[in-house]
């Protein structure tokens, strides 16, 4: 069984998604004092109509030649990887592909149901389809963009029922996690708000998780560079041992 470490977090945000604390250098000392190996910045990726809570379209080039100053800057103390958190939808498959080209890697973190480029956030819609979200997630699977799942558990946060739907969901995402062989996130920055059991990092999901093969990837999500602070990490491995997924643990992405 794998020694609960943190060293390599490849969930990182900045003050370019307009809703986190820290700039790119802030981030990168923070994580160099708390004697991480890697840091992969994954902002949230632009869409066509800008939204003001990630990245916009004209603030990509700089978002990614800035993280290469500081890669360069300190690449003798840290491993600096460029890359984003984006929603998928099938009809917007060349549009995330050229994204993709830009940087080293992406990760899917649904947020939306539908088109993002033109759909409304999970948290403004009051009847959550799950069926169309699970086909959404596999479609984002099927596509080969992405190295891991983000927060698989997100959308249990504005679905309160565990239900036999979401249920089905649960099991369905531990099916595409297993059949396109790409890491569910465990997400601390959902840990740091969570409320109840439904809340991410979701019980019930994680329960589930447990007794499957399905890889797990501590993330940071870090809009605060708190959330990577070892208090916070104990805090992670603490629910880490009470659901026992030690077993599933990976500590490093393999990028596509």
């Amino acid at each position: 069984m794998p020694n609960l470490s943190f060293k390599h977090n490849y969930h990182t945000h900045t003050i370019y998604c307009h809703h986190a604390k820290n700039t790119v250098e802030e981030n990168i000392k923070a994580a160099i004092k708390f004697g991480y190996k890697t840091l992969g910045f994954s902002e949230h990726a632009p869409l066509k109509v800008h939204r003001n809570f990630r990245l916009n379209l004209n603030e990509l080039d700089d978002y990614i030649n800035e993280i290469k100053f500081y890669k360069a800057k300190y690449k003798t103390k840290i491993k600096i990887l460029i890359g984003l958190e984006a929603e998928y939808h099938r009809s917007q498959y060349n549009y995330y592909k050229k994204l993709k080209s830009k940087v080293d890697y992406m990760i899917l973190g649904n947020h939306n149901i539908g088109n993002p480029h033109k759909s409304r956030d999970l948290k403004t819609i009051k009847k959550i389809n799950l069926d169309q979200y699970g086909e959404q997630l596999e479609d984002a699977c099927k596509s080969g963009l992405f190295s891991a799942i983000a927060h698989p558990d997100y959308v249990y946060n504005f679905y309160h029922s565990w239900d036999e739907d979401a249920i089905y969901l649960a099991n369905f995402i531990i099916d595409c996690s297993l059949k396109y062989n790409i890491p569910l996130g465990f997400n601390i920055n959902g840990l740091l708000t969570k409320k109840n059991k439904m809340n991410y990092p979701n019980d019930y999901f994680w329960e589930l998780v447990s007794n499957t093969k399905c890889k797990v990837l501590i993330e940071a999500d870090s809009h605060d560079i708190k959330t990577m602070s070892k208090a916070v990490i104990q805090k992670t491995f603490k629910l880490i041992k009470k659901w026992y997924l030690q077993k599933n643990l990976i500590s490093k992405l393999n990028l596509k």
